[in-house]
């Protein structure tokens, strides 16, 4: 731990996050003090705690203690990454990128580590023998990575993988419409299971279609190819709404069994209910419904 005077610290690093609001922040150090020290390179490159370095700049002072980092640059980039994990304020597809660059990093600082994770005696009888045969479990970098990032950043490790795969696996295209908004969580992860070339082809017909017909497409263009795929999923420009449409009615229709095994039926329902259920009927072209007892009820409810 040392003293560094912040004129000569260099805030170069790409992972830094400044120009944010650090307003709560300076209060808190008015009132607490720096709590974590600013973490350096030799060369006094801030590797964390910009947003720290920023507060204390705009609080007025000259110096702050710093831990310095004097290590190789992957480690250096990895320090950084972990130090952008913990934010609250990264994008998933941020989160997804830092996630997938730490993982590269980790497995190229630890290519061939093993980790022993059970070892048993075991007794074979051979020729009245005895051989001793230990079994051992081999860990792979990126499963102990799994692990790490999952106590640092409280995802779980599924999470952490189904992230690293889906950065790892979309295309520039898929990860731009994700970006702007165009493209769900859902429907990313149907899309990355076909090829970049693939996404890419078929993005513009996949961006409209609910995550349903993205699975039937995905599995269509893997034995026909994206031009069949296209034409036996057709864009129908209301299909959501009619997803939506389809989901409510199956709720509907299991509230209503629901309710018909305890000797309820549609009469039994509060008026407004039924009105609503008359409307529904009315709209689809069955102007048939009425509750017993109530032979008007159907005029009534479209007043």
């Amino acid at each position: 731990m040392e003293i560094r005077r912040l004129n000569d610290l260099k805030a170069t690093n790409p992972y830094l996050r400044l120009g944010t609001d650090v307003s709560e922040l300076e209060k808190s150090i008015q009132t607490l003090g720096l709590i974590a020290p600013l973490v350096i390179s030799p060369d006094n490159v801030i590797l964390a705690g910009a947003r720290r370095f920023q507060a204390l700049l705009n609080l007025g002072y000259t110096e702050a203690p710093v831990m310095i980092v004097d290590k190789g640059a992957l480690e250096s980039e990895l320090v950084s990454i972990d130090e952008n994990l913990v934010r609250k304020d990264l994008t998933k597809i941020e989160i997804e990128g830092h996630l997938r660059r730490a993982k590269e990093i980790y497995q190229k600082l630890n290519p061939n580590e093993e980790a022993e994770i059970r070892t048993s005696n075991v007794s074979v009888d051979d020729a009245n023998e005895q051989t001793e045969i230990q079994k051992k479990k081999i860990v792979l970098p990126a499963e102990k990575f799994l692990n790490l990032v999952a106590e640092k950043t409280g995802l779980s490790p599924k999470q952490i993988h189904e992230a690293i795969n889906r950065d790892e696996m979309a295309s520039a295209g898929v990860k731009e419409a994700r970006k702007n908004g165009h493209l769900s969580l859902s429907q990313t992860n149907e899309i990355v299971k076909l090829k970049k070339e693939e996404q890419q082809k078929s993005l513009s017909h996949l961006k409209s279609l609910p995550v349903r017909e993205i699975k039937k497409f995905v599995k269509i263009a893997k034995t026909k190819g994206v031009d069949e795929a296209i034409k036996e999923t057709p864009n129908d420009p209301h299909a959501r709404e009619f997803l939506e449409i389809e989901m409510t009615l199956k709720k509907l229709l299991k509230k209503f069994k629901q309710l018909e095994i305890e000797g309820i039926t549609l009469i039994d329902l509060p008026k407004d209910t039924q009105k609503l259920f008359s409307a529904v009927m009315k709209f689809s072209g069955d102007d048939t419904y009425s509750t017993a007892g109530n032979e008007n009820f159907v005029e009534e409810s479209l007043q």
